[in-house]
């Protein structure tokens, strides 16, 4: 082929297979052309292709002294096979596609499959037959597919490993028709551009690619992958070889040097800083650098914690200021206030009516007397409202205190109070008291942690208010004694972190006992239609109460025949036949059933733009039959919940829930189940958890050995933090490995400070 001698050229297209590469990332290419015949050209511009690949390149020709003759590219499009399977998933999930569902979408892919292109354009009307539309319907599918012709190959071809029009588009708009390149040079890339693909789920994808097991973005996404899953269960570091095994395991890479393989790939991770690796104690512990930070922050913080109060020069003597604003403490609880008075960071931990609430409201009388601010917040709304109306003063989430919008805290602090009371701090991971101790000027305010540290951790990473505990980082006042006023099903709660679970309690002038505990189902098909029994008749009918507002179901796990997913779908049917006199639809296998009106629903996610938090339980009151958008009463509140946005997706039936999900809230009776099915769960802070949050009654439902073997089952604190290790301490007896720790790559460990 002759090539143009002059400096530019008008716009011309090449077609040809990419023969040879100089060089090629996701944002520049050059190489040779084989195009018809023996005939090959160069190529260069800002795409990326591999060797190999069908393409159509446009642009203009160029001289250089350097390359001569040269095709500057502007765009290309791949010469691809249409895939018959990501052309029905691509027509089937593009929303601007309307009128074409999965199987119409089948039809079409499978009966004009390579000639789609040709056929949109020609055949109209055979193909509005095939599929059995209306000819319009096929013509806005043709002037779609037109729209983006010059992706659309790319398009379906990401489309044949389900991903989401959403998935394709975000890919596309970042790299072009460079897409295919990049995402054959390293499938995994999809774990960092695309929300919710996790390394399991692209390792299927890359492996149906022929991708090697060696293959070192393979090695780094299993690595990072564990260190997520470790995060996931709360752990904040790992250990160096233990990771390296599990690794090891994940990957099966089936070769003798494995894990040495994997042991050079964490170094480089740990080189490049994209984890972090520690010594204490002997051993390397492995992190991720934003986790290992934000502990080692905080175990600074804590470092100061027991400095004076910042009010103490404007307060009276404490003994004083405690005795006068709370002449009916304990001894525990004087301690407490005094200890409030005296040092900038105090943690007030106890069990269930121990008088926690009592204190934290005598605090504020004594700030408030002496003309202090005081800001009270909680880590969920419901935990934010109990506290409102336990203290009678207002009480906000940490995340509205700090201004969160869904994407980032935007408060610019210091937060402008004397003291700060945080509730519920063993809901609190690493990462959000990081952030709202950042926004805590501690010169100033004085900071009161106020939690129960026998109740379950964090969902997320850490164990905050227990490593305080253990390590004393901080002035620590544990309330053990049991105040008078408890009543009974205080007691018997208290009595569970002891391994006791009392029998059922009296019958009360209202018909209700304080607690029940029934053990008599050796079988969940019993159990479960015992729990069907109460919903039915005894619960509503006998005891008067609201089904929806004032039981809540608890259980430890969402699969089997007694979790969440089955309670919900059986208590949908009972409930709507009962209070509606409507037959629930039957529910599909592995599918989530559809809320109806008057069903109760929780929300699933923090949606900033709607103002419904994660755990907000509410009450459908409106469907649109048209559209599916629901209306839902939170708190009080009504909420349009719109199909089209998403908002469905984010919501699931509230009749029952897991322990760990009712964390911070109450309700006035609380069903708790704790069966032998579910015992490899089962541990006495799990039982302790759920039956605290009833604030009137709790139900007990299992069996024998069931009940006792959760009461009496210990579960020693196995969560690994940098706190545990570092907090309290004089001086860091953890050090920052300057280098890489694996003796076989690098010969003896390098130990420096720590950043």
């Amino acid at each position: 082929m002759r090539m143009p001698e002059a400096s530019k050229s008008p716009a011309t297209s090449v077609s040809g297979r990419v023969e040879h590469l100089f060089f090629s990332s996701p944002t520049f290419s050059a190489g040779v052309l084989e195009v018809r015949g023996d005939d090959n050209i160069r190529f260069a511009g800002k795409f990326m292709v591999q060797v190999g690949d069908q393409v159509t390149l446009h642009g203009q020709w160029a001289t250089s002294k350097q390359w001569g003759s040269q095709l500057q590219v502007s765009s290309f499009e791949y010469d691809l096979p249409i895939d018959r399977k990501g052309l029905a998933n691509y027509i089937a999930c593009h929303p601007r596609i309307k009128g074409i569902g999965p199987a119409k979408a089948r039809v079409l892919a499978e009966k004009f499959g390579a000639e789609f292109d040709e056929a949109l354009q020609t055949q109209t009307v055979e193909m509005a037959r095939a599929a059995h539309v209306g000819v319009p319907v096929i013509e806005n599918l043709r002037d779609e597919w037109l729209r983006s012709r010059s992706f659309n190959l790319a398009n379906t071809w990401l489309a044949s490993f389900e991903l989401t029009h959403h998935q394709i588009s975000t890919l596309v708009k970042k790299y072009g028709n460079s897409v295919v390149a990049v995402f054959k040079a390293d499938p995994y890339m999809l774990i960092r551009e695309v929300e919710g693909y996790g390394f399991k789920r692209v390792d299927k994808i890359a492996r149906k690619m022929g991708t090697a097991k060696d293959h070192p973005s393979r090695i780094r996404g299993g690595l990072l992958h564990c260190v997520a899953e470790a995060l996931d269960a709360g752990h904040c570091w790992t250990d160096y070889e233990e990771l390296v095994d599990e690794g090891n395991r994940l990957l099966v890479m089936d070769t003798l040097d494995s894990r040495d393989r994997i042991a050079t790939v964490l170094d480089e991770l740990v080189g490049e800083r994209a984890l972090a690796c520690d010594t204490a104690d002997g051993r390397h512990l492995v992190s991720r650098p934003d986790m290992r930070r934000m502990e080692f922050d905080l175990a600074e913080l804590f470092a100061r914690g027991g400095r004076p109060n910042p009010c103490a020069g404007s307060l009276d003597n404490s003994s004083d200021l405690t005795t006068r604003h709370g002449t009916t403490l304990n001894e525990g609880q004087r301690k407490a206030v005094e200890s409030v008075l005296t040092h900038t960071c105090t943690v007030i931990t106890g069990g269930a009516g121990s008088g926690k609430t009592y204190t934290v409201r005598t605090i504020c009388e004594i700030f408030e007397a002496a003309e202090f601010t005081v800001i009270l917040c909680a880590p969920t709304g419901k935990a934010a409202k109990r506290m409102e109306e336990s203290t009678g003063r207002d009480a906000c989430t940490i995340h509205r205190l700090l201004g969160y919008n869904g994407h980032e805290f935007q408060f610019e602090g210091p937060i402008d109070t004397d003291l700060l009371v945080v509730d519920e701090v063993s809901m609190v991971d690493v990462p959000l008291l990081w952030h709202l101790l950042h926004a805590v000027d501690l010169e100033r305010t004085a900071v009161v942690l106020v939690g129960d540290h026998h109740q379950l951790p964090p969902v997320g990473p850490g164990n905050v208010l227990r490593d305080l505990i253990a390590t004393r980082a901080v002035p620590v006042v544990v309330l053990s004694q049991i105040v008078r006023q408890a009543g009974i099903l205080k007691e018997n709660s208290a009595a569970v972190l002891h391994g006791r679970v009392a029998p059922s309690s009296a019958v009360e002038s209202d018909g209700l006992r304080s607690w029940y505990r029934v053990a008599e189902f050796t079988q969940p098909e019993t159990l479960l239609d015992f729990v069907q029994q109460l919903y039915r008749h005894k619960l509503g009918d006998d005891l008067g109460l609201d089904l929806i507002k004032d039981v809540q179901l608890l259980t430890p796990t969402r699969n089997g025949p007694l979790g969440v997913n089955a309670l919900n779908i059986a208590l949908q049917q009972l409930v709507q036949k009962k209070l509606r006199g409507v037959d629930a639809p039957p529910t599909q296998a592995n599918r989530r059933p559809r809320p109806l009106l008057g069903d109760k629903v929780i929300q699933r996610r923090n949606n900033y733009d709607l103002d419904v938090m994660n755990g907000t339980v509410g009450e459908v009151v409106a469907v649109d039959a048209k559209s599916g958008d629901l209306t839902v009463r939170f708190d009080g509140r009504l909420v349009m919940l719109q199909r089209s946005e998403g908002h469905l997706q984010e919501i699931d039936l509230a009749y029952a829930l897991t322990i760990h999900q009712t964390q911070g809230s109450e309700f006035p009776v609380a069903i708790v189940i704790v069966h032998k099915s579910h015992s490899f769960q089962h541990h006495r802070n799990l039982l302790y958890t759920g039956v605290t949050r009833a604030r009137r009654s709790t139900i007990i439902l299992g069996d024998h050995w069931g009940i006792r073997n959760c009461a009496s089952k210990v579960e020693v604190n196995k969560r690994r933090t940098w706190l545990s290790l570092i907090a309290g301490r004089t001086g860091s007896q953890v050090s920052a490995a300057n280098r890489v720790p694996n003796p076989k790559a690098i010969g003896l460990l390098d130990i420096g400070g720590t950043e």
